[in-house]
């Protein structure tokens, strides 16, 4: 093996790492929530919270609040990126289009200000709920769910921005989507 096929080989391998490190969010979101998961936080089929659950991390003691979805699509944790006290993603219907499953926002969305790699504006809905962001030069996914504590694979999933199809500047996200649009993965 010459030196260009180690280089190369050394960049796959590294390569393949990032994008396991990148997509282990969205898979862990996606599986069910282990046996002994501490203090689940149910969450309706709209993505309403019960009141009583604490989903904003307060669940009783000191163990980390899980927010599982009663629509057996998996669970994922209350506790959100970077600063985040809250979470939410996105759900979608991985796969297959033209399902029935309903296509939202579970959790709330909270702008935490903007950072060097989420500076750009955010776009309300006639409620005044964020509902999109467009990116600038500098944005990145991550930053992007950071500053809105969003998980930022779903994010990247429903706006078919997510590894060849990185997000550039001018892109607009949706952020809240319409549970009432019919959901189109992004392959078709």
């Amino acid at each position: 093996m010459n030196r260009s096929q180690k280089i190369a080989l050394a960049v796959s391998g590294l390569v393949v790492a990032g994008l396991v490190a990148v997509a282990a969010p969205a898979v862990s979101a996606l599986m069910p929530a282990p046996a002994a998961a501490p203090a689940p936080v149910a969450v309706g089929a709209v993505g309403t919270a019960d009141p009583d659950a604490g989903v904003n991390g307060s669940a009783a003691g000191d163990e980390e609040a899980v927010i599982t979805l009663d629509d057996g699509r998996g669970a994922f944790s209350a506790q959100g990126p970077g600063n985040c006290t809250t979470n939410s993603v996105i759900t979608t219907p991985w796969h297959e289009s033209g399902t029935d499953d309903p296509v939202e926002l579970v959790g709330e969305l909270v702008d935490m200000g903007e950072s060097s790699v989420a500076a750009g504006p955010v776009g309300l809905n006639a409620e005044g709920l964020i509902e999109s962001y467009t990116v600038v030069s500098g944005d990145s996914l991550i930053g992007i769910g950071e500053r809105f504590c969003i998980d930022f694979v779903t994010v990247g999933v429903y706006n078919d921005r997510f590894g060849a199809k990185q997000i550039q500047p001018g892109d607009v996200l949706v952020l809240r989507p319409d549970p009432t649009a019919p959901w189109r993965h992004p392959s078709d």
